[in-house]
């Protein structure tokens, strides 16, 4: 709806009206566009009565009787009269999801998330904002299922439709916060089958595009993503390790043929997975040109992955792609950025690192428990193979993990083996890994490091993506900067400095680790009340940094956390107001919070 002397609201449902009428309550403006233009006409009601009806939604039918009944009110009366009916119909919807999210009232959990936290519901309201049926930017359809399924946008509004708005990466990250914390296991199974039916040289789209028919392989991450929450799922759905998956390409040579699979199970998928990047994986971009990506370099468009002999890394890329989150590529001939990855992060990235051994040592209990048909694969070493077992596989990057990661400088090292001069960089990264897989870490370094990162990363609402020390900081992400700075012209130093409320959620959780521990030596060492203290101190420690999530998520038209923040929090115009994986990190550590500290 456009609002006269106002402008777009931000959704077309009850939620964008409701928004507004809530600035105009705060202060009782009564002179607020929105009450002029209801005092003019009943327009606003006829667009929310019109809109439901065109789709045979029977709300739409029910207000047109409520709104035509009262026509006859004085105008003045017209904007409390419409505030009323919009917030009762809010009310009402609020509860009706409320029943059909599990989730929202989990009974096998024994947390009512809802009464405990209001934050926590709005942040799980965000799973139906981002995941719904949406024309044909759907995830494949396996030929047993009928209709069509969700897919999860990676934002709002930038990501809503079309070809952008499904992302490999950005799904996987957020699915165990918004599918899988909320109970919605149906959904979160739809996209890990769907995804896997594109498995293709051992990776998963980047971007599906048309229903998978024309996917993008160029991300190293993704991947890795899906297997965490493949393994994050089993724990409320083992029986997702057999669900039938229809493979869309039978080699990765062959064009894409939905109607004539092969079909394999998801645990299938996984053991592929760790195949194909241990016998090494290289490729070149399908169409590869200005046509796929008018900024990429020639050179970019060659991909590759695979395994390091002697440490058990997952690794790849070159300085010519991006092949993680941080997947900038600039963008300015002016500048001299144009075709130049800002953070290339090839060689071994931590926390791919983390989420490779973390898949090993999960398959490595599957196959003791009799789940699984092999658990060894062959390593590409050099011009021969050598075999090992999924155990010994971890065991070497285990065994290798902290020598090779860590930095007297009290940090972790954001990546090993980079030809573009990533590794020394201190990055929110390490904090990924410490989430997913504790056991590679030293107490006495995870603890410096947290310090580190908490001291020189942690923003009010995001973590900083770059050591404001660094020679690359530039917190201040603008896509319309058009000037001759090679380190930001056309928003180059997206990932250099701004920081992104994602990470948060991961630094959050880690320094809950922290606090596990802590809380255990105290009890040790005075008991209860020593524990009841570091309670304490805990609690008010979380509350102090979700104050500015608190606000941001109830004051933003869109109803979400945005994407990022410039330094110091400040606002980003070029952020996506409302980002997937923001709630979701976020949802996920507070549920991780309830359960982990307040009833351990």
């Amino acid at each position: 709806y456009s609002l006269p002397h106002y402008g777009n609201l931000a959704y077309a449902g009850i939620v964008g009206f409701l928004h507004v009428l809530e600035e105009v309550a705060r202060v009782n403006d009564m002179g607020h566009a929105l009450c002029r233009n209801l005092c003019e006409g009943w327009w606003q009601a006829d667009y929310t009565v019109n809109r439901l009806k065109n789709k045979n939604i029977e709300l739409g039918f029910f207000l047109d009787e409520v709104f035509s009944s009262l026509r006859a009110v004085p105008n003045y009366t017209r904007p409390k009269v419409f505030d009323v009916i919009i917030r009762s119909v809010y009310s009402s919807c609020l509860r009706h999801i409320t029943k059909l999210i599990p989730g929202m009232r989990d009974p096998v959990r024994g947390v009512d998330l809802v009464n405990n936290s209001w934050f926590v519901e709005q942040l799980m309201l965000t799973s139906v904002q981002l995941m719904g049926k949406v024309g044909d930017t759907g995830v494949p359809v396996s030929p047993d299922v009928k209709g069509s399924v969700g897919s999860m946008a990676a934002g709002l509004p930038h990501f809503s439709h079309g070809f952008m708005r499904c992302w490999g990466r950005d799904t996987f990250i957020a699915l165990p916060g918004l599918l899988i914390a909320t109970s919605r296991f149906d959904d979160a199974r739809d996209l890990v089958v769907g995804f896997a039916r594109t498995l293709r040289y051992g990776l998963i789209p980047n971007l599906l595009s048309e229903r998978g028919h024309r996917p993008r392989y160029n991300c190293r991450d993704a991947v890795w993503w899906w297997c965490r929450s493949v393994r994050l799922l089993y724990e409320h759905r083992p029986c997702i390790l057999q669900e039938s998956v229809h493979r869309l390409f039978y080699r990765d040579d062959n064009p894409v043929n939905p109607h004539r699979p092969f079909v394999c199970t998801v645990l299938d998928v996984i053991t592929e997975v760790l195949e194909r990047h241990a016998a090494g994986i290289e490729f070149r971009e399908e169409n590869a040109g200005r046509a796929l990506d008018e900024h990429l370099l020639d050179a970019g468009f060659n991909m590759s992955a695979g395994v390091d002999p002697e440490t058990g890394f997952i690794r790849g890329g070159s300085k010519h792609n991006c092949g993680t989150w941080m997947d900038k590529v600039g963008s300015s001939y002016e500048a001299g950025n144009k075709g130049i990855p800002a953070t290339p992060r090839d060689g071994s990235a931590i926390e791919l690192v983390a989420m490779g051994y973390q898949t090993l040592s999960w398959l490595v209990e599957l196959f003791e428990s009799g789940i699984g048909a092999t658990s060894e694969v062959a390593i590409k070493t050099g011009s021969s193979n050598s075999v090992v077992t999924y155990r010994e596989w971890a065991k070497r990057i285990k065994d290798s993990f902290e020598e090779k990661f860590w930095s007297d400088d009290g940090y972790y090292k954001d990546t090993v083996g980079s030809e573009s001069g990533g590794d020394g960089k201190l990055r929110p990264n390490q904090t990924f890994a410490m989430v997913i897989a504790p056991e590679l870490f030293k107490e006495a370094h995870m603890s410096v490091a947290l310090r580190t990162i908490g001291t020189k990363l942690a923003g009010l609402v995001g973590m900083s993506t770059l050591s404001p020390s660094d020679e690359d900081y530039e917190p201040h992400y603008n896509t319309a900067d058009h000037g001759a700075n090679y380190r930001t012209a056309h928003g180059f130093n997206y990932h250099q400095g701004p920081e992104w409320v994602w990470c948060m959620g991961f630094y959050l959780r880690a320094k809950l680790l922290e606090f596990l521990k802590e809380k255990g030596r105290r009890t040790e060492e005075g008991g209860s009340e020593a524990a009841d203290r570091i309670g304490e101190e805990i609690a008010q420690f979380y509350a102090t940094v979700l104050t500015f999530h608190r606000a941001m998520i109830s004051s933003d038209p869109y109803r979400g956390l945005t994407e990022l923040t410039n330094g110091g929090g400040e606002h980003c115009a070029g952020s996506c107001p409302t980002q997937a994986w923001s709630s979701a990190c976020m949802l996920e550590f507070l549920v991780e919070y309830e359960q982990g500290f307040l009833h351990r």
